[in-house]
């Protein structure tokens, strides 16, 4: 496992990666997470991959902290 470097998103933000190797003649499974605080409120985002280092996209996540942000102010 290894810590990335999170979006500046919400009140709190981490992301880490884990790499599993699998056996051998495959591919390494590679999953990305992202875990946002907002107020009292945590939300998590993944990213599963195969052979491939992805990330889960920034601006999407920002989207739903706004949302969720719009959602607690009501």
């Amino acid at each position: 496992m290894r810590t990335e470097a999170a979006p500046r998103v919400g009140d709190e933000a981490v992301a880490f990666r884990e790499i599993i190797p699998m056996k051998p003649d495959r591919v390494d499974r590679n999953e990305q997470f992202v875990v946002v605080r907002m107020g009292n409120t945590i939300a998590t985002f993944t990213e599963l991959s195969t052979g491939k280092g992805l990330s889960f996209p920034t601006e999407l996540i920002s989207r739903q902290v706004e949302r969720l942000r719009d959602a607690q102010r009501s």
